[in-house]
């Protein structure tokens, strides 16, 4: 482009790239967007987290309140092997939900944290239809063609443009 006329009009530019999405092995599409927030939020508004005194950072795989203290909130122990790289075994402890046994008693509608992270984003998109700080975003994700992916997929298991639509419809 050599020229861009109309520009004084724009008030914000967004450079949406292929580059993986976050820093952490933590980051997925939930936590990447800001939905994860208002997921918590809403879980610690159940009359169950009230009456425990569960905070909304209960609900995060990254606080120590919340997350499974065997495997700090992975999901997985790395188990090293001599002849073999780096194998991932599925936490014994949680079996793979991230949180520990009291964070995951708590439900929304009959679906633990670690149920919401494990549902498709256009499942989501449904589930949470009439909740209109998630649905709209949701559906975004929805129409940038990401209903496949769950809220919770790892971003490092993302393409190049599956992030970039994470990214896109973040935006």
């Amino acid at each position: 482009c050599g020229q861009l006329s109309g520009g004084e009009e724009l008030q914000r530019l967004a450079e949406v790239d292929q580059a993986p999405l976050g820093r952490s092995g933590r980051s997925n599409p939930a936590t990447y967007s800001g939905l994860w927030d208002e997921v918590r939020k809403l879980f610690s508004r159940t009359r169950e987290a009230r009456v425990r005194g569960f905070r909304s950072n209960r609900f995060s795989f990254n606080s120590a309140a919340g997350r499974c203290p065997a495997c700090h909130g992975h999901g997985l122990h790395r188990a090293t092997l001599s002849v073999l790289s780096e194998l991932p075994l599925v936490c014994p402890v949680c079996l793979g939900k991230r949180f520990n046994a009291a964070t995951l008693e708590v439900t929304y509608r009959g679906h633990s944290v670690a149920d919401i992270l494990e549902l498709r984003i256009a499942d989501a998109a449904e589930f949470f239809a009439n909740y209109a700080q998630l649905a709209r975003p949701l559906q975004t994700f929805v129409d940038v063609g990401l209903g496949y992916l769950t809220l919770g997929q790892p971003a490092n298991t993302l393409s190049g443009g599956e992030s970039q639509r994470v990214k896109l419809a973040t935006e």
